[in-house]
């Protein structure tokens, strides 16, 4: 008997789960839906291919996106519930850009082209904050496949100076997700390459990264820091970036500033700023260069620059 009570209410549930996603074309309707179905999104199996695969769903979820785009693009703010709104609709694009099937196929589709245009608010408010932090989600699952056809769908676009702006001018948690984003990315050849490529590709890319070093010197963020020396390092492997590296390390990083013992967050900091410092060293004496003269990494020093 329970066993029949059981499967009587899996198809209940399943069919709710196919009431929501039908629901999701009708305006009137789609709000509602799209919070059951967000809120569920870890309970449903393979709700990102079901929504791939439903009349009208992905449609209905882009309807939502673009009737933003007068509030952002005359104001460059957002309300508490027009965000609330459309950051149910990301995330549930979030839960298709997740799985690998849907995500290479949601990329083929320029769909971030949709998306693009909510990184370039610039407001700072919580409302504006919630929606790029979404975008930033987004963008995280696509690149969770580790596929080079996204990376180089976003080596298309312009997702580098968006994500540079926000890792330089964005909150804490912003400056976390581009910085991640960022390293996933140049951890492809094609995207260390691409982002070496160009004289002022390169000197964006490092100016950028020598300011948030400044940054955290006053406002300590482990979780920033942590992959902005992965970013120095896997540019280094780059003959040309590593040139521009050696003339513009901030001092912060020569010096050893954040060795620090215990530093929250980022307990190994003191090896992979040493491991940075004996690839540009040794990358420097292979090159030629008979100044150099050692590690550039002193002791922990309590100064500031």
């Amino acid at each position: 008997m329970s066993g029949s009570n059981s499967g009587c209410e899996q198809r209940s549930e399943t069919e709710h789960v196919y009431g929501w996603i039908t629901d999701l074309c009708n305006k009137e309707t789609r709000f509602l839906a799209m919070l059951e179905l967000f809120e569920r999104r870890g309970n449903i199996d393979n709700l990102g291919p079901l929504l791939w695969h439903s009349f009208g769903a992905v449609s209905g979820l882009l309807q939502e996106i673009v009737s933003i785009y007068p509030a952002i693009s005359r104001y460059n703010e957002l309300n508490g519930q027009q965000s609330h709104r459309i950051c149910a609709a990301i995330g549930l694009f979030q839960t298709m850009a997740s799985h690998p099937f849907v995500g290479i196929e949601l990329t083929r589709c320029q769909f971030m082209c949709y998306l693009m245009p909510l990184l370039k608010m610039t407001s700072q408010t919580r409302a504006v904050e919630h929606v790029r932090l979404s975008v930033l989600g987004v963008i995280c699952g696509l690149l969770k496949s580790d596929h080079p056809e996204i990376v180089g769908y976003f080596l298309g676009t312009e997702l580098i100076p968006l994500l540079l702006r926000q890792l330089e001018l964005g909150s804490s948690m912003s400056k976390v997700l581009c910085a991640f984003v960022l390293c996933r990315i140049l951890e492809h050849e094609i995207g260390l390459k691409f982002a070496s490529r160009r004289l002022a590709r390169r000197l964006h890319l490092i100016h950028t990264l020598a300011r948030v070093v400044h940054q955290l010197t006053l406002e300590p963020e482990p979780r920033v820091l942590k992959h902005v020396v992965r970013l120095y390092s896997r540019l280094a492997d780059h003959p040309q970036s590593r040139e521009l590296i050696l003339k513009l390390l901030p001092a912060q990083i020569r010096n050893g500033y954040f060795c620090q013992e215990g530093l929250p967050g980022y307990e190994s900091a003191s090896q992979e700023l040493a491991d940075l410092n004996i690839k540009l060293t040794v990358k420097k004496d292979q090159g030629g260069i008979k100044e150099c003269r050692g590690p550039i990494i002193l002791k922990f020093t309590r100064r500031l620059f």
